[in-house]
C-alpha cells in the first residue's frame, strides 16, 4: 500500500507542535511493517543542507507551481531520518523558504505576509511532485492546519488526475491549535475552476484551512494532545472523527489497522 503524508513539520528537521515528533517515528515505523511511505516537506531555511546530508533529486528537477498569476519552479531535495530507513523529500523555493524562520517571523512576532501564498505553494508543490514521480497514493494522509488545502485540491483541483482516482485522504488533527486563518483571497491563488462555488468556503471574508480539511477529506482522525476541544466544530460539520492515539508503537499498529481497513485491502485479503 502507498501512503503519502504531508506535513509541514518533522523531527529532527523542522518542529512547530508535538506533530512533528509523532511523524518522526510513525511513517519509519510503518514502513518497516511494509507500507511503501512518500513524505513531503518545505524545505525551511531553518534546514541546514550539509548537516542533514540533502541531496537535489535531478530527476524531478524543472517542477513548475502557478500560484495566482505567478509561476514559480521548484527544486526536490532528499534526506533520511536520522536511524531510519525512511526519505523525506523537502520542497525547495528561494522565494517561499529561504528564510530562517517556519511560519512566523522570528523578527516582528507576527506570522510572515505571504503565509498564504507559501501555503498554496508548499499544498500543490505536494501534488505536483507525486505526479512528477508517477506515484499512485492509495493514502493522502495530511497533518493539521498547513495541509488543510490539499484535500480540496485533490477533490476540485486534480479531479482529472488519474492517478489520484482512487485515493482515499486522512485529515489528522493532532492539536487545537490552529494558525491557518487567512483572507479569502487565498482561494485567487489556488486557480480553482471557475465553475466551482466558493462561498461555502468563506465565513466572514476568511477561509479556515482546518475546516477545508475537515470538509474535504474523506476520513477524519483526532491525535494525542486533542480531546474535545473541537467538538463543536465537528458536530457543525456532522462528522464523527476516529480517535487513534497513544504511544508511537500502539500508533503504528492502529493506523496499520485503519489503512487497511479504508482502503478495501482486508477485504480483498478475505475474498482471496
Amino acid at each position: 500500500m502507498k501512503v503519502l503524508y504531508a506535513a509541514a513539520e518533522i523531527s529532527p528537521f523542522a518542529r512547530m507542535t508535538h506533530t512533528a515528533d509523532m511523524l518522526r517515528f510513525l511513517p519509519a515505523s510503518l514502513q518497516d511493517k511494509g507500507y511503501e511511505i512518500r513524505l513531503l516537506l518545505p524545505k525551511y531555511g531553518t534546514i541546514n543542507d550539509r548537516r542533514n546530508r540533502l541531496h537535489e533529486v535531478i530527476r524531478l528537477s524543472g517542477i513548475e507551481v502557478e500560484i495566482g498569476d505567478k509561476i514559480e519552479s521548484m527544486r526536490i531535495k532528499v534526506a533520511s531520518i536520522p536511524n531510519a530507513k525512511l526519505q523525506v523529500y523537502f520542497l525547495d523555493n528561494d522565494t517561499y523558504f529561504n528564510r530562517k524562520a517556519m511560519f512566523m517571523n522570528p523578527d516582528s512576532g507576527e506570522h510572515y505576509d505571504d503565509n498564504d501564498e507559501r501555503i498554496v505553494f508548499y499544498s500543490k508543490g505536494v501534488l505536483e511532485t507525486v505526479a512528477k514521480l508517477g506515484w499512485e497514493p492509495d493514502i493522502i494522509h495530511c497533518h493539521d492546519w498547513p495541509s488543510g488545502l490539499i484535500p480540496l485540491l485533490v477533490k476540485e483541483k486534480y479531479n482529472n488526475e488519474g492517478l489520484f482516482k482512487d485515493t482515499q485522504i486522512i485529515y489528522n488533527i493532532h492539536h487545537p491549535e490552529n494558525n491557518g486563518v487567512f483572507d479569502k483571497k487565498l482561494l485567487d491563488l489556488v486557480g480553482l475552476p471557475d465553475s466551482f462555488d466558493r462561498g461555502n468556503l468563506i465565513e466572514g471574508g476568511n477561509v479556515d484551512l482546518r475546516t477545508l480539511g475537515l470538509k474535504y477529506s474523506d476520513h477524519v482522525v483526532t491525535g494525542n494532545h486533542l480531546t474535545d476541544q473541537l467538538d463543536d466544530l465537528f458536530e457543525d460539520l456532522g462528522i464523527s472523527p476516529k480517535k487513534i492515539q497513544g504511544s508511537p508503537e500502539t500508533v503504528s499498529d492502529k493506523f496499520a489497522s485503519y489503512y487497511d481497513e479504508i482502503a478495501g485491502t482486508e477485504e480483498e485479503e478475505e475474498e482471496s
